[in-house]
């Protein structure tokens, strides 16, 4: 994706970066979900409130983490989606190569990087990342973090896991309201939850593991609500595979 830029950050820089701005009055909250599920899904697109309103329903569940990556193919309708950017459709066709499918849909939703199914099927969403838990197919290295004043220490060690894996760092807004006023939806106020806004590559797996500094308040900065780190390992096609560790950064602004 062009969005995506190299987040690297050394000791020395985290002590300038701290000096520029400031430090970070109160901690943010910092957990480990047990699943990733990413919604695509559209303001234009009529199929798709039930899938939105499934991410809002569990997205304050610590126990998944809900994504939803906002597409711009549909906005010829009528309504120009106003989350979407081209880069989160390039994310959904990338995935379609991952499961060797030739098209890509509205609301899809992808568990764990691993299969794909309806977005408003929740109940079956749930099923899945139950099942891949049960079968070590859920998030299965720790991403290891700990919170020093200011300064966030993150350290992943490697394992049979870890081959190729990208440690990503997405941001997204926690809630936010939309009135629709043209196409499919029009009329509609629609809420959308966890809306993916922007996405960097933090780091790549190495033999010796990964261990990074990140100043918190240099994350806020970036004006989102908060954030989550994603490693995912890469198939050999190059396109985005299973993710196997998480951890969200919630509510940065506070």
């Amino acid at each position: 994706m062009n969005s995506m830029k190299m987040f690297s950050v050394k000791s020395g820089i985290v002590i300038l970066l701290l000096a520029l701005f400031g430090t970070y009055g109160q901690a943010a909250e910092i957990y480990t979900p047990r699943g990733v599920v990413e919604l695509f899904t559209s303001q234009g697109c009529s199929s798709c409130p039930p899938a939105d309103e499934f991410v809002t329903s569990i997205h304050r569940d610590k126990d998944v983490l809900a994504l939803a990556w906002h597409v711009d193919y549909w906005d010829y309708l009528g309504w120009k989606d106003t989350f979407a950017r081209p880069d989160h459709a390039d994310r959904q066709r990338r995935y379609s190569r991952s499961f060797g499918e030739n098209q890509i849909y509205t609301p899809q939703a992808v568990i764990n990087g691993r299969s794909h199914t309806v977005g408003y099927k929740g109940q079956e969403i749930k099923a899945l990342l139950t099942s891949y838990s049960n079968q070590e197919k859920g998030l299965m290295v720790p991403i290891k973090t700990a919170l020093d004043n200011d300064v966030l220490d993150i350290e992943i060690s490697y394992g049979d896991n870890t081959g190729k894996a990208t440690l990503w760092m997405v941001y997204f807004s926690n809630q936010l309201n939309v009135n629709v006023k043209r196409g499919e939806n029009h009329g509609k106020k629609l809420t959308y939850s966890n809306i993916v806004r922007d996405i960097e590559l933090v780091g790549m797996m190495e033999p010796e593991g990964l261990k990074m500094m990140l100043p918190i308040s240099e994350i806020s900065h970036k004006g989102y609500d908060s954030c989550a780190l994603i490693l995912q390992r890469t198939t050999k096609l190059g396109t985005p595979g299973p993710i196997v560790g998480a951890v969200v950064i919630r509510d940065l602004k506070n």
